[in-house]
């Protein structure tokens, strides 16, 4: 099953932006763990990091937010 953006709840929402970033420690252990289930994040050596169904899904989004720009 493939998780889409408007299945995760805000707190979801936001902690895969703040990873799609970079390293987020302030991530709650609960909420990674979900995340690394969804297959959105996964565990590495130097912490949790989102995956790339989670980076694929965030730029999705952030793309899709963006008004097209034409040039003319």
């Amino acid at each position: 099953m493939t998780t889409s953006w408007s299945d995760l709840s805000t707190q979801e929402q936001t902690a895969l932006k703040r990873m799609n970033r970079g390293p987020y420690p302030g991530l709650d252990e609960t909420l990674a763990k979900r995340l690394i289930a969804l297959g959105l994040a996964q565990e590495r050596p130097s912490g949790i990091g989102i995956s790339r169904a989670g980076r694929e899904l965030v730029i999705d989004i952030l793309l899709r937010g963006r008004p097209d720009r034409r040039d003319t």
